[in-house]
């Protein structure tokens, strides 16, 4: 009985994600077999970069991804057998990768010409991805040269005319990861901005799950988009899109409710890109990520405290828009008053509970000094005046049974000036 073709399929499949899985242990790579002892003893000859991703990976859901990875995309029927052909072991060949990239070339301008001529999306966008398999079998047939590096690039310039973004940012990550001093770096990162703007969009009104579509990732667009924004401001911190990624991204936690690392971002934006075109908005919008990321008196206040040296900051750095949202500003900082007194206040409200009304006064009368304009301000001289009249500690239950310990601070020895000499002995 004859296998049918989509049986044949998932055989294929199922090998290409064991060979993704081990690494391609079983196959050349670069032209040489990797025996059992070295792979034992990790002598690999050349450090895999993929080594580091994936344990950054693992550390960070934000970090790099390998640049080799298998995708689902890679196993479209278009594309299937030139990911056979790599995955297998091709063999280094500067001949063959010269020829390659020359037919890539020539089908890559094909393809633009028709883009740019207005015909049928369908046809030039098929035309890229042939272009795009024979980049990748180009890279391939010679690594670690001027070829492979401009492989990848229009491998990814390809993958992104095509719309198969996913496959587009695989390639622009690999070219950074191998050549971070690369010609392409800034055009690979103004395509990997755009994607993950795209996906941003995408993730507030799209489906949250897609299986077939190239343009997006099969799950966690949101993610996805935000690792990209985060990896886009580290691979080129002085970058003409550094500040552009660091603002979106900031502004993709503040809209997912994930307000420490809203306003952590946008701390970072203020600090390293002080001329940036986001200045003042990173300062409004970081004052709005650290008033939602309080919790209460109960918790820490250096969410409050940074709010307030970003008032203060606003109205120095920036008084003529700080005029413009006065009334904004007026009620922001009115709710960080209010919220200090309030820390203050429940802790004097918790000595008081305790009996302990000397700490409940210090704690009152801190709130009428330092927050007269607060919400406690009009009653905080009652409770002042209430506990100022009871006992300053909690009265000692059970004393005898407390005078038949030992007192801790009786039993310190005294040590005067003329005992220096004989401690130094």
């Amino acid at each position: 009985m004859r296998p049918t073709f989509r049986t044949l399929t998932l055989l294929v499949t199922l090998a290409l994600f064991a060979i993704s899985a081990s690494g391609c242990g079983g196959f050349k790579f670069n032209g040489k077999k990797q025996s059992l002892l070295d792979r034992i003893a990790g002598k690999t000859g050349k450090k895999d970069p993929r080594s580091e991703m994936l344990a950054d990976e693992a550390l960070d859901p934000l970090g790099h991804r390998d640049g080799n990875r298998l995708l689902l995309d890679d196993l479209a029927p278009s594309q299937i057998g030139t990911t056979l052909r790599i995955r297998s072991g091709t063999g280094i060949s500067e001949e063959s990768a010269n020829r390659h990239f020359a037919n890539a070339t020539e089908i890559y301008e094909r393809a633009l010409a028709a883009k740019q001529s207005g015909a049928d999306s369908s046809t030039w966008q098929t035309t890229f991805v042939e272009a795009a398999n024979e980049y990748r079998i180009a890279a391939a047939k010679w690594p670690d040269s001027g070829l492979e590096e401009q492989a990848i690039f229009f491998e990814g310039e390809s993958y992104f005319f095509a719309d198969r973004y996913v496959q587009a940012n695989r390639a622009f990550e690999k070219l950074i990861a191998q050549y971070s001093g690369s010609s392409y770096l800034d055009q690979a990162e103004e395509r990997r901005y755009v994607i993950s703007k795209y996906w941003l969009e995408l993730s507030e009104s799209g489906p949250m799950v897609s299986l077939n579509d190239p343009k997006r990732p099969r799950f966690n667009v949101a993610g996805e988009a935000r690792r990209v924004l985060h990896n886009i401001r580290l691979d080129d911190p002085t970058g003409k899109l550094s500040d552009d990624a660091t603002f979106e991204l900031a502004n993709a936690f503040l809209k997912s409710g994930r307000y420490y690392e809203a306003a952590d971002t946008y701390e970072d934006l203020r600090r390293n890109y002080p001329g940036s075109k986001y200045l003042f908005n990173a300062h409004m919008l970081e004052l709005e990520a650290r008033l939602k990321s309080y919790n209460g008196p109960s918790y820490d206040a250096t969410p409050l405290e940074k709010s307030e040296q970003l008032l203060k900051s606003i109205v120095r750095q920036f008084p003529k828009e700080a005029q413009e949202k006065r009334e904004v500003l007026e009620q922001q900082a009115a709710l960080v008053n209010n919220q200090l007194a309030q820390r203050d206040f429940e802790l004097g409200r918790y000595h008081e509970r305790r009996g302990e009304n000397r700490a409940a006064q210090l704690c009152y009368a801190a709130v009428e000094e330092r927050y007269p304009d607060s919400v406690y301000s009009s009653s905080i001289g009652e409770s002042i005046q209430k506990v100022a009249q009871l006992p300053p500690v909690p009265t000692q239950h059970a004393e005898w049974l407390v005078n038949m310990f030992p007192d801790p601070e009786a039993d310190k020895p005294v040590i005067t000036s003329g005992d220096n000499e004989t401690i130094f002995r």
